[in-house]
């Protein structure tokens, strides 16, 4: 069964504006991929979101500029390195956010990605939920006691451990069982392909775009 994505695409996309910002001293750049960030938040009423976006960045990208006006007082790269930080904080909340990993690594599975990385990336995305859930439930105990564990507890990290091991013979015998070998050709049940249609659109917005900076900059 064919599934249509985008995921590759859009991931693409990201990792070419990450680049593109790490170089690039054009600072409207980074203004625009600020406010379309802000724009598509508010208008989906994503306000936790926004909220996450605006403060948790704040105070490496108020670090970061001061520490240039300190020693050069140059204000306008203070400027640009403030909203970089941003840009790259909208990138990053962009990927998390809206591409699927999942389907991501499924599809480069498909076209040659080492199955053996794919499938233990799955593992750790997949247990990322029970271990949240297992750390929610120490806070809990814990703060039942009297006792508060700052979020560096070892308690933690132990436990994310004791869960891996625990795991690890179930998940290598459940692979067993559906006939899981090194190297081996494998079918898939779901074929993931690209929107051809989606993509083309992407593409040819990001490339609008982009030739409309670079014009701009000139």
């Amino acid at each position: 069964m064919q599934k249509k994505i985008i995921s590759p695409i859009l991931a693409l996309i990201i990792v070419i504006l990450t680049i593109w910002i790490s170089f690039s001293k054009l600072l409207v750049l980074n203004f625009v991929i600020i406010g379309s960030t802000i724009l598509y938040f508010c208008l989906s009423r994503h306000w936790k979101k926004l909220l996450y976006f605006i403060l948790v960045p704040l105070l490496p990208a108020l670090g970061s500029g001061w520490a240039i006006i300190v020693h050069s007082s140059n204000y306008k790269f203070a400027l640009l390195i403030f909203s970089r930080t941003y840009s790259f904080a909208a990138l990053g909340l962009s990927l998390a956010t809206y591409i699927s990993l999942v389907e991501l690594l499924k599809y480069f599975e498909q076209y040659g990605l080492s199955s053996n990385i794919v499938y233990g990336l799955l593992v750790v995305i997949q247990a990322l939920p029970r271990i949240q859930y297992e750390t929610q439930m120490i806070t809990k105990s814990s703060r039942l006691r009297g006792v508060f564990l700052p979020f560096w507890s070892p308690y933690y990290y132990a436990k994310a451990i004791f869960i891996a091991l625990t795991w690890q013979p179930q998940i290598s015998e459940a692979m067993t069982i559906h006939a899981y070998e090194d190297n081996k050709q494998r079918t898939h049940y779901n074929k993931y392909v690209i929107d051809k249609n989606k993509s083309i659109l992407i593409i040819v917005l990001f490339t609008l775009l982009s030739s409309t900076l670079l014009l701009l900059n000139k």
